[in-house]
């Protein structure tokens, strides 16, 4: 039975993060007015949610540093569908959203986007758990 249910959560967190991950390719900026920029950045000497968020992920868009994350992100979630994969896709998406969660805390200001990042970053923890002898093993063998 607890097979089953880890089964099951990683293959719905895994589907989740190919979506995301295919949903991120398109470029899609988000629009910072003049005013934003300089009602924040200018006048307040502050690069504070969200305009500083939005000035980040463009930055990050147009870079292609997004693509790059979402190709990762798909290759996790399609590891992560696959049994004896399960573990590598895990552990490839781990510090994908530890980064994602600690952005959306550190410069994002919507309360939803962190408990929501939160959630994922965690039931991304409690499934590496089950794995937690294999990876004993693995870093602590003499």
């Amino acid at each position: 039975m607890k097979t089953t249910i880890h089964a099951i959560c990683t293959i719905i967190l895994g589907l989740f993060f190919i979506f995301k991950g295919i949903d991120k390719l398109p470029i899609k900026l988000k629009e910072v007015t003049q005013e934003q920029i300089i009602s924040t950045i200018v006048e307040k000497e502050s690069y504070e949610a969200p305009v500083g968020y939005r000035i980040t992920m463009n930055t990050m868009r147009q870079s292609g540093f997004i693509r790059l994350i979402s190709l990762f992100q798909i290759l996790a979630g399609v590891l992560m569908i696959i049994p004896r994969t399960r573990l590598a896709g895990l552990l490839i998406l781990l510090p994908i959203i530890f980064n994602i969660f600690f952005m959306h805390v550190f410069f994002d200001n919507r309360m939803d986007e962190n408990i929501l990042t939160g959630i994922i970053l965690s039931v991304n923890i409690l499934l590496c758990s089950y794995y937690y002898k294999r990876i004993r093993l693995v870093l602590f063998e003499k």
